[in-house]
């Protein structure tokens, strides 16, 4: 029993030494706020955290140089890094100095007076066109967290009875009384360069502050719901608009394809004029013949009155199956003339008929464009050739019941030629009374010469106007070769407009969705609501509240001067007689400016 005892208190005496031990070693949770003094030029000369604890048994890390209690009289106990206290206070605080001069951001500031750089030292009480430059980076050798998540807030505070002018892009100016403040704001993750001019009379300035906290900005987002709906509706445009340069792309691909068909009729209709032109000479000879001949019978019927030999009537006959036959023969080439027109004739008619009616609206087109020389360019052609085409189809819809009246009058002409040459032909061959046959056919022959003038005058006006056709249808069919290359080319621009379409079709697509992502990356940029403060001091200490930065740079004054204590005369200062004893009488009643004065002019 007595040796379970002994067991027993030795067990209890060894538990309740390691529990406060390990206790002591778990981090309190606390609070710090971080105090950087740099020198004027932004060089950091030291570093101390004033951490918040709550009362009780308090456990902190920090590599310290240097530790103070500054709430009670209580001691604080360091070893190595870690601090300890059992304090009765209800909120404890403590200052440590920390060994490392590295604060999360790297701070360089200078100054230029009328352009030539100066240092902060030889800048007290200066005066002249003062600029003061200010850069902030990201120190990489400090944890990454602060400059990620943490913004900081620059300002300096200005004099405007010395300063004039006071001028910074980007910056937030604000009066406090005759005091100008300038407050720069860097936002997380972000480098500056901060620029501050002024005009200065004997310049002196406090030091610049800058504060540095975890950014917390509530972002209320707008509603994009409107703003993707018009993306939305200028997809759909752009969609509706690529529809159409299909159907146009597709109806010049037909344009062209009628324009070749075309360029083939009328390169046939060209040829057959040409040939009727060249063969209309020997048309009128034959047909001046025949016209002579027949003058010449019905004149040897009058002249012989009908009194004919054998050898009259053999050759008569001989000659009315000679004028049959070129009647006949005329007849057949009026049918050849006939069928070969109705061919050119067709195949110029479905040509031009294959041109479009529509009239296009090229505002939608240029506005797709717009910004794309080149498609623009393109755009002009097709449009150009877009109204040659039409003025083509218009200028033939004009004259193309002249050329449909063409073929009539050739199958009426063969027909009147067809009737004489039966007749005649019947004479020979038919053996009637030939007296009878005679007088009828004296009658006939003069009624056929009669009515031959006519028909011989009326083709020589036939076959001038088949000539000048001829000679001017050239000119027609070089310009429906022209047309033709124009639709080629406008056929070449639809193309190239429809596959620009397609492209652009294909980006604005997905041009809602991609303004969405992109507005949910730039809220999410400053969205740090996820951010757990983490310790400046040790990363040891894992239960912190909250952290803060107050940095503070040297002010540009002159060093303090010690006075000695001497009676003061009844009528002048100590600086008064002080002066008149170094023969400087004229800086006497300057007051308070006296010692810039003779700073500035080198008398300290």
């Amino acid at each position: 029993m007595k040796r379970f005892l002994s067991i027993f208190l030795t067990a209890a005496l060894i538990l309740n030494a390691a529990i406060p031990a390990f206790a002591a070693g778990i981090p309190t949770q606390k609070e710090e706020v971080v105090y950087g003094m740099l020198g004027a030029d932004g060089s950091v000369q030291s570093i101390y955290v004033v951490n918040s604890c709550k009362g009780g048994m308090i456990t902190d890390y920090g590599n310290y140089s240097a530790v103070s209690n500054m709430t009670s009289s209580e001691k604080l106990t360091q070893s190595g890094d870690m601090i300890t206290i059992n304090t009765t206070a209800d909120r404890f605080y403590y200052q440590g100095t920390l060994e490392t001069k590295a604060l999360p951001w790297n701070i360089a500031i200078g100054y230029k007076l009328d352009g030539k750089e100066i240092s902060a030292s030889e800048l007290a009480c200066k005066s002249g066109a003062l600029m003061i430059t200010m850069s902030v980076t990201q120190n990489k050798a400090a944890n990454s967290a602060f400059y990620e998540n943490y913004m900081l807030q620059a300002s300096l505070t200005l004099d405007t009875d010395k300063c004039t002018d006071i001028a910074s892009p980007n910056a937030t100016l604000a009066s406090a009384g005759k005091n100008k403040v300038v407050a720069h704001t860097v936002l997380p993750g972000k480098d500056a360069n901060i620029t501050i001019t002024a005009n200065v009379q004997d310049f002196t300035m406090s030091g610049v502050e800058i504060t540095a906290m975890p950014f917390s900005l509530l972002i209320e987002m707008p509603d994009t719901g409107s703003l993707t709906a018009d993306m939305t509706s200028l997809a759909d445009a752009v969609s509706t608009l690529h529809d159409g340069l299909q159907k146009l792309s597709e109806g010049m691909a037909k344009t062209y394809a009628g324009a070749h068909k075309l360029t083939d009729g009328s390169a046939d209709f060209a040829s057959g004029l040409s040939a009727l032109s060249g063969n209309s000479g020997e048309m009128l000879r034959a047909s001046a013949g025949i016209k002579t001949a027949m003058e010449d019978i019905v004149r040897a019927f009058d002249e012989g009155n009908g009194d004919f030999g054998s050898d009259d009537i053999a050759a008569l006959s001989g000659g009315l199956r000679q004028l049959a036959g070129g009647l006949n023969g005329i007849t057949a080439g009026m049918q050849s003339l006939k069928n070969g027109y109705a061919s050119a004739y067709f195949a110029l008619d479905s040509a031009i008929s294959a041109i479009p009616d529509t009239d296009i609206d090229p505002s939608a087109l240029y506005a797709a464009v717009y910004g794309n020389e080149t498609l623009t360019a393109t755009l002009d052609q097709l449009m150009e050739y877009h109204a040659a085409a039409k003025t083509v189809k218009g200028t033939y819809t004009a004259v193309q019941e002249g050329f449909a009246a063409v073929e009539g009058s050739l199958d009426a002409m063969s027909g009147s030629i067809g009737t004489i040459a039966g007749p005649l032909a019947g004479m020979v061959n038919e053996g009637m009374d030939f007296a009878a046959q005679m007088q009828q056919l004296k009658d006939g022959l003069s009624r056929l010469a009669n009515n031959y003038g006519q028909f011989h005058a009326g083709l020589d006006q036939y076959m001038s106007g088949v000539g000048r056709l001829a000679d001017g249808y050239g000119e027609v069919d070089a310009g429906i070769k022209s047309l033709t290359g124009g639709i080629g080319e406008l056929n070449t621009g639809a193309k190239d407009l429809y596959a620009g379409a397609s492209e652009l079709n294909e980006a604005v697509a997905g041009l809602p969705d991609a303004i969405q992502v992109k507005i949910d990356e730039m809220a999410k940029q400053y969205d740090k609501s996820d951010f757990v403060p983490v310790s400046f001091a040790s990363d040891k200490n894992t239960d912190v509240g909250a952290v803060q930065f107050v940095i503070k740079t040297a002010s540009i004054e002159l060093p303090a001067v010690q006075q000695p204590a001497v009676p003061m005369p009844e009528k002048l200062t100590f600086w008064q007689k002080l002066l008149k004893l170094f023969g400087l009488s004229r800086w006497v009643g300057q007051g308070d400016r006296s010692l810039c004065l003779m700073y500035y002019h080198g008398y300290t």
